[in-house]
């Protein structure tokens, strides 16, 4: 027969494992759903010594595995002009156009590329294609209540929400970083 002592540190053993487990899996729900993300790349044209601005995509908020996506790339010689990064999360698929909805006035975005990119890092799908727009797009994304990314494939559309009342995405929040260093003076 075993002894209790014997039985009560097994039983503490098996709690605090448990415990342990508990804390990491919490520790990466928040982590997966908090709003920071990579910072923007600042840097200078090789070709012609602009200040440059890139911050890659981030999601938008989404209840499926597929999401949307943006991220931004803006150089100095551009003055107000911005290229929008477009993105389809965990998709390998041409993404053939893009619409934003900025509290109920209805922008399509111009294609700046015909090829839509299609990335794999580890287990991670990103297909991507760019679009221009202006600065003004962009600020009017963030002085927004309501933002929804509508982005057509081949097969269809995804939408997801960039802003929607109190609920932000990832990629709102890179915006806002990334309109922060274009704004900042070197």
């Amino acid at each position: 027969m075993t002894s209790p002592s014997v039985l009560a540190n097994v039983t503490n053993s098996v709690v605090m494992k448990l415990t342990a487990v508990s804390v990491i899996i919490v520790g990466l729900i928040v982590a997966g759903c908090s709003t920071t993300g990579r910072a923007p790349q600042v840097g200078r044209s090789g070709f012609d010594n602009a200040r440059t601005v890139t911050i890659e995509p981030h999601a938008n908020t989404s209840t499926r595995v597929t999401a949307t996506g943006l991220g931004a790339h803006w150089s100095a010689a551009w003055q107000d002009q911005v290229i929008l990064e477009v993105a389809v999360f965990n998709l390998a698929t041409g993404i053939t156009n893009a619409e934003l909805n900025i509290d109920g006035k209805k922008t399509t975005l111009e294609r700046n590329g015909d090829v839509t990119d299609i990335d794999r890092t580890g287990d991670v799908i990103i297909s991507t294609n760019s679009f221009k727009t202006n600065l003004a797009t962009v600020e009017k994304i963030l002085k927004s209540k309501r933002t929804w990314l509508r982005v057509g494939t081949p097969t269809g559309t995804l939408e997801d929400a960039v802003i929607d009342g109190p609920t932000d995405s990832k990629a709102f929040h890179a915006l806002e970083r990334f309109m922060a260093a274009v704004k900042a003076s070197d």
